[in-house]
């Protein structure tokens, strides 16, 4: 059965949906398209995927992968999928895929984060720099423009909710309320240019 690896974005509103129903929203739209998941096996079975490490509710996502399962996959598969997703949910890709799975590649992510209430992008650039050294995660931080722009690996225990409670402790924000999150870009990282690389070849997210 093909295995079908997306990326999508998730703005506006919809970056309020929580990671645990983008399983069930996917879910329901393949079936309003006309896709067939493959289950999984076991008392109750349920349609087969694998998302990328989850975000807090309120991040802004660019360019997020995820597999799924289908019995079948051809042309018109993405197209009527993406017609069946609510607003702010868009799927910008989708391939068959065959290989490792999806959480070994998810090794690194980029971040753009722009203060709100008067923080120096600097200021935030400098303290997860620190912060995610200690954690072993830092791979770059610097500030430009009205952004401070973060890669880390570890995605799960230094993702967002890590940074801003770091921020926090080091006074340079109050809360999440100071801050607008996006997560530019998921995969690899690559060491030669600094960047997070996307599990695409066509796109580019990272800086």
């Amino acid at each position: 059965m093909p295995r079908v690896r997306i990326h999508f974005s998730k703005s506006g509103y919809a970056c309020f949906i929580s990671h645990l129903d983008l399983p069930m929203l996917f879910g329901r739209a393949a079936r309003r398209a006309g896709l067939r998941a493959e289950m999984t096996l076991g008392f109750s079975p349920h349609p087969k995927l694998a998302l990328c490490p989850p975000l807090p509710v309120g991040v802004i996502a660019l360019n997020e992968p995820a597999d799924f399962w289908f019995v079948e996959w051809d042309g018109d598969s993405l197209a009527n999928w993406r017609e069946s997703l609510p607003r702010g949910i868009d799927i910008l890709d989708a391939r068959e895929v065959d290989g490792s799975s999806l959480n070994k590649l998810c090794a690194a992510a980029s971040y753009s984060i722009e203060p709100l209430s008067g923080a120096e992008p600097s200021a935030i650039a400098e303290v997860l720099k620190i912060a995610l050294a200690q954690m072993g995660a830092f791979l770059r931080a610097e500030a430009r423009g009205c952004d401070a722009l973060i890669a880390a690996n570890d995605l799960e225990r230094c993702g967002p909710s890590f940074m801003v409670r770091r921020l926090c402790e080091s006074n340079v924000v109050v809360g999440w309320g100071d801050l607008s999150i996006v997560r530019t870009a998921v995969g690899g990282w690559n060491e030669e240019e600094a960047r997070v690389i996307p599990l695409t070849e066509d796109r580019d997210y990272g800086f």
